[in-house]
């Protein structure tokens, strides 16, 4: 039976490869998305470990100290202290660069500043000065040299630098090259002294890095720094640095690699089906051949083991080209990363458990899929030998069909009880309409069968009716075996729902952002920096648009590390923010009723309603006003407002904080302009857009614009998750590509008759391919009707959190889904149909 198994794949090559093709598509994301992230995880390690390479202790203040860094009386103490052979502050600022002419220079890698250590004074690696000599002052830098000439700079070019304290020009005097020089992102360099005198207070640095003298060793000098700097300091060796941040990193990479590997298990749970399918097929095609080996004394179980063994030796051999298939998309996906100039490093991730788990997952699917099959060859009797191959492989389906209905019907049940029970916490909601969407799933499976009859029937006339007699038989075809027809729709319909439900959670969200954005602020123009948050706007360009003719109000809304009470506006992450403004609220957004004033020129603070409500807060109440886990004044209550979720729960005015260790802290984010009654927007709009040109990363957006890009966001995340779902579709285009060519396969004898009696190869093809559009567009039509059906239901739910906003059904996606189906069976039908067309009528029927 072994040999007969062996034999029996190796005489099917076509049959062989479709089926291996369901196992590779599916295993090989699995495994592409772990060597990824492990890819990914050992270019950060390198890039970390190379950067701290020569660093043998760290000093930094930590969260306990009432400084925000290394006082300069320390570092000066450090320098003279004979433990320690080299110092170097560490300290960078993100900043946008512009040419003479004050057009921005476009890196899409970014751009940073820090300071310059030569050899000789360098605690790190230090960059090779490859052109030009070392910088002086606050208006000299160095330039990394593959940046500098993508962009056609050189020495002694002039550019303007922007950062968030202000403007300035700068000469570049020399260019410097590293191992990770990338042309798409352009570093400058400056002196210690100007960096210093640029970026810092004079009194406090960010951290020092140090390098131990001879004879004394790193975790030595830990030791006796730790002692004599105090509890205000975190002092540290370069290793265990390195050490937490490839930590740090690896959690942050864990994230992306349960996301990818997730959308590889749908691939292969869309496989699953498929896989199943083939098998069906294969074991109702060789009935006749498992009758005559039950005939010759072969037992049960022996039919059974050799399916199986087919299916392990399939699963296998699939899984093995899935982890090659991994390899190549991590190699693709490090390709273009290069050429984007992210450089990748050498590694392609390769590791024991990415290669075991997709072998494992890829064989222990198949095997799942086969089992099923493999049962029924098993159960043949040795009669059955002499029967028609097709009338031996009709069942009831009354049982599955029952069993589905009921299935389906609590699956409806739960995902409408999830939705509508609003007293209900969002917990138990989410997981009753999981429970539902499980249901619904499992109940569409069981009972499309007995659906796809009068559904694919119906639609094979409608789609068949131009066709004549050819579009009648293909709709005849279509639904002649409706397990076969459900189950290859059936995994286009998983794809298809996953895309409509996250269609309609898009749609929605991007409705009540709009919505939110464009009705909650009542400012003329909304002033930003750039979006990706590489930067903010410069402090002093409020001072420019206050001065802009027509202006009539700003507030300048910052984020900043205070805190009241210890309660923050945002805290995510282990990260807590809070706003910061500095004149009337009232005046830039809109609310639905206020308590007390929100006038920020003068020292208070105001809270939503429900924030206040939440905490116990009264207006006229007197808070604790804090930073950095010290507090640092009090402040009052002065207003409540309800209605607008746009502005944070919280906001205090930059006043309050006004000679505090918080006050320099402060990070603008926005501008809310409002222009003088009767004064033409449009030309307030250019006065603004003229009072900021010189600022560079600053834009002027009215607030339906401002919602449009926020919009826009949306839109790309969505666009990540249809592009992963896109792989569950491809494996369902394969799966219907398998079915039909499968099918021609097992129906030789009936298309050669055909053929026999006058049917020409056009009309075949013609009916192959109305066939597998009948196909599709039923996948779709369930798929479509389960995703609106769970989308309203998850959506819903999700009004619960702060998704305010009637559900949104994004019809114009529905319809080209639809089409889209019908592209899909017509591509799907191309190679089967071909086949079929070719088959020789003569010795179809001899066969």
């Amino acid at each position: 039976m072994r040999r007969i198994s062996l034999r029996n794949i190796g005489a099917h090559k076509v049959r062989l490869f479709l089926t291996v093709l369901a196992v590779v598509l599916g295993t090989s994301f699995v495994s592409g998305a772990m060597m990824f992230t492990n890819a990914l995880s050992s270019t950060f390690d390198e890039a970390i470990a190379s950067s701290f390479d020569g660093v043998d202790v760290v000093v930094s203040p930590n969260g306990a100290s009432e400084v925000q860094g290394v006082p300069v009386e320390t570092v000066e103490s450090l320098r003279e202290d004979s433990r320690i052979n080299h110092l170097n502050i560490n300290g960078s600022q993100t900043v946008v660069l512009a040419d003479a002419d004050s057009k921005a220079i476009q890196t899409t890698g970014g751009s940073s500043l820090s300071i310059y250590y030569s050899a000789d004074d360098a605690v790190a690696q230090a960059p090779e000065l490859a052109e030009g000599e070392a910088p002086t002052g606050t208006e000299e830098v160095l330039a990394s040299k593959a940046g500098a000439e993508a962009n056609g700079l050189g020495v002694g070019d002039q550019i303007l630098v922007v950062d968030s304290s202000g403007r300035y020009n700068v000469t570049i005097t020399g260019l410097t090259t590293t191992e990770t020089d990338s042309a798409t992102a352009l570093n400058l360099q400056m002196s210690e002294a100007g960096y210093l005198e640029r970026y810092t207070d004079g009194a406090t640095v960010p951290s020092v890095m140090l390098s131990a003298a001879d004879g004394t060793t790193p975790q030595e000098l830990v030791d006796a720094l730790a002692a004599e700097l105090g509890s205000n300091f975190d002092v540290e060796t370069g290793e265990a640095l390195v050490e937490q941040a490839t930590g740090m990193i690896t959690q942050a990479l864990s994230f992306v690699q349960y996301f990818l590997v997730a959308f590889g298990l749908i691939a292969l749970l869309v496989g699953t089906f498929i896989i199943a399918n083939t098998f069906s097929m294969i074991v109702a095609q060789r009935m006749r051949e498992f009758a005559l080996l039950r005939a010759l004394g072969a037992a049960p179980g022996q039919i059974t083991r050799s399916v199986v063994l087919e299916a392990t030796i399939v699963g296998l051999f699939g899984s093995a080209l899935g982890v090659l298939g991994g390899m190549g998309l991590v190699a693709i996906i490090s390709a273009v990363l290069n050429n984007l100039g992210m450089p990748m490093g050498s590694s392609v991730g390769l590791t024991p458990s990415a290669v075991v788990t997709a072998l494992v997952l890829g064989t222990v699917v198949t095997i799942v899929s086969a089992w099923a099959p493999a049962r029924r060859a098993g159960e043949v009797k040795p009669v059955e030998a002499m029967r028609n191959m097709e009338t031996t492989t009709m069942r009831s389906m009354m049982g599955r069909t029952i069993t589905g209905g009921i299935v389906l019907a609590l699956g409806i049940i739960f995902a409408i009880a999830g939705a509508m029970m609003t007293d209900s916490s969002t917990a138990t909601r989410s997981i009753l309409v999981g429970i539902g969407a499980l249901f619904v799933i499992v109940g569409t499976f069981l009972f499309s069968p007995a659906l796809s009859m009068p559904v694919v029937g119906g639609l094979g006339k409608v789609i068949g009716a131009p066709f004549g007699s050819v579009g009648s038989l293909a709709a005849t075809n279509s639904k002649r075996n409706p397990r076969r027809t459900a189950t290859t729709a059936f995994a286009l319909t998983l794809g298809i729902a996953l895309v409509t439900a996250i269609g309609m959670l898009s749609a929605t969200m991007k409705d009540a952002v709009s919505d939110m954005m464009a009705e909650q602020y009542t400012a003329d123009y909304i002033l930003q920096g750039p979006t990706n948050g590489s930067i903010t706007m410069p402090k002093e360009s409020v001072n420019d648009v206050r001065d802009a003719e027509g202006v009539a109000d700003v507030v300048l809304v910052s984020m900043n590390s205070a805190s009241v009470n210890g309660q923050a506006s945002y805290s995510q992450l282990g990260q807590s923010v809070t706003f910061v403004a500095d004149g009337d609220l009232s005046k830039v957004i809109s609310t639905e009723s206020i308590d007390g004033s929100l006038d920020l020129s003068n020292p208070g603070v105001v809270t939503n309603q429900t924030f206040a409500d939440e905490n116990g807060w009264a207006v006229g109440d007197t808070l604790q006003l804090e930073s950095m886990g010290q507090t640092i004044g009090d402040i009052e209550l002065i207003g409540t407002f309800t209605g607008n979720d746009a502005i944070g729960n919280m906001i205090i005015s930059e006043s309050s904080l006004a000679d505090t260790p918080a006050a320099d802290t402060a990070v603008p984010q926005m501008m809310l302009v409002v222009g003088e009654e009767g004064f033409d927007k449009e030309q307030l709009r250019t006065n603004l857009e003229d009072a900021v040109a010189d600022y560079i990363v600053i834009s002027v957006k009215s607030a339906t614009e401002f919602a449009g890009e926020t919009v826009a966001m949306i839109d790309t995340m969505m666009n990540i998750l249809y592009a992963l779902l896109a792989l569950s579709v491809i494996v369902a285009i394969i799966g219907i590509i398998n079915t039909l060519a499968l099918n021609v396969i097992e129906r030789r004898q009936e298309i050669g008759m055909l053929r026999a009696v006058g049917v020409k190869r056009g009309q075949v093809r013609t009916m192959i391919t109305l066939e597998s559009v009948q196909i599709a567009i039923y996948g779709a039509v369930i798929g479509i009707a389960i995703g609106l059906g769970l989308g309203w239901a998850f959506v819903t739910v999700m009004s619960g959190e702060g998704l305010d906003a009637a559900v949104s059904i994004p019809w114009g996606q529905v319809g080209l889904m639809l089409v889209g189906s019908a592209v899909v069976g017509v591509i799907a039908a191309l190679w089967p149909a071909v086949k079929a067309s070719r088959t020789p009528p003569l010795d179809a029927i001899t066969d």
